[in-house]
């Protein structure tokens, strides 16, 4: 807070304060981005795809982030999935089985399938 750079003029009142004080000035790294182990990295996307049940039904839907191994959707109405859906999105060429790894009112996680 009173730590000047190298290249600033010398400030007395600051000089002063740190005196008074007598705070040690304590230096800190802030990441927003933490590396995590075992996930595999997210792109954040905003596409448009379709998921499709077992039982046929077709459920419009937007991709919000994009893995290797994943994707988490939103959709507009409420639905239940079941534990296997197709989603597919053309211009991320995804027409892949996945595992719903989780839902909540609007929102899904899912994991590919490897075929």
């Amino acid at each position: 807070m009173f730590k000047k750079g190298k290249n600033e003029p010398y400030d007395p009142l600051a000089d002063r304060m740190r005196k008074i004080s007598n705070v040690e000035v304590e230096q800190h790294t802030y990441s927003s981005v933490q590396e995590q182990t075992g996930r595999a990295s997210r792109e954040p996307t905003f596409k448009q795809g379709t998921i499709t049940t077992r039982g046929g039904e077709r459920v419009p839907v937007v991709l919000k982030n994009v893995s290797r191994t994943g994707v988490r959707i939103e959709f507009f109405r409420d639905v239940t999935l079941g534990d296997h859906v197709l989603i597919t999105e053309p211009t991320l060429r995804l027409n892949i089985w996945a595992e719903v790894m989780w839902q909540s009112r609007g929102a899904a996680g899912l994991k590919f399938i490897p075929t």
